[in-house]
C-alpha cells in the first residue's frame, strides 16, 4: 500500500475520532442537558454514544496500526535519536495518555450504560458529570497530540 494512501488513513481516523469528540461534547450533551426532565434527550444521546463508542475504537485501532506502519517506515532509529524522535516520543506519550482516557471513559465509568440506580452519596460526583469532565480531559489530550503532531511536519 502506498505511503501517501496510509498517511491518508491516518488522517481521516484522527478526524473522525476529534470530530466525534468535539461533537458529543459541545453539541449533544448540552442539547440534552438544557431540558432536565425530557429522559428522549437523555436516551438519544445515550444511543448516540453507544454508536460513536464503536466508531472511535475503530478510528483509534487504526490510528495504532497506521501510526506503528508510518513509524516503523520512517528511517530507523538514526531518525528516532534527533529532536524529531523526541518530538515523536512525545506525540506517542500523550496518545497513550488519551488512549487510557478512553479506556476509563468507555469500560470504567461508562456513561452510556443505561442508568439504573441513583448516585446516593452527594459527595461523590455522578456518573454524567465524571464522564464529562473526563470528555474535555480526553479532547484536551488529542488537541496536544494534534499540536505535536503538526510541529513535528515542521522538523
Amino acid at each position: 500500500m502506498p505511503d501517501y494512501l496510509i498517511t491518508w488513513i491516518h488522517l481521516i481516523a484522527a478526524m473522525t475520532l476529534m470530530g466525534g469528540l468535539v461533537y458529543s461534547q459541545f453539541v449533544l450533551n448540552p442539547a440534552a442537558q438544557q431540558d432536565k426532565s425530557d429522559q428522549n434527550s437523555k436516551e438519544v444521546v445515550r444511543l448516540a454514544g453507544r454508536r460513536f463508542r464503536t466508531i472511535a475504537w475503530v478510528c483509534l485501532i487504526t490510528l495504532i496500526l497506521t501510526g506503528s506502519y508510518q513509524m516503523l517506515n520512517e528511517g530507523g532509529s538514526a531518525r528516532i535519536e534527533t529532536t524529531w524522535g523526541v518530538v515523536l516520543m512525545l506525540k506517542i506519550f500523550l496518545f497513550v495518555i488519551a488512549f487510557g482516557l478512553i479506556l476509563i471513559h468507555d469500560f470504567i465509568i461508562d456513561p452510556y450504560a443505561p442508568s439504573s440506580k441513583k448516585n446516593t452519596n452527594p459527595s461523590f460526583p455522578a456518573p454524567s458529570t465524571r464522564a464529562n469532565n473526563l470528555q474535555k480531559a480526553i479532547i484536551l489530550m488529542t488537541l496536544a497530540v494534534l499540536l505535536v503532531a503538526s510541529y513535528l511536519t515542521t522538523i
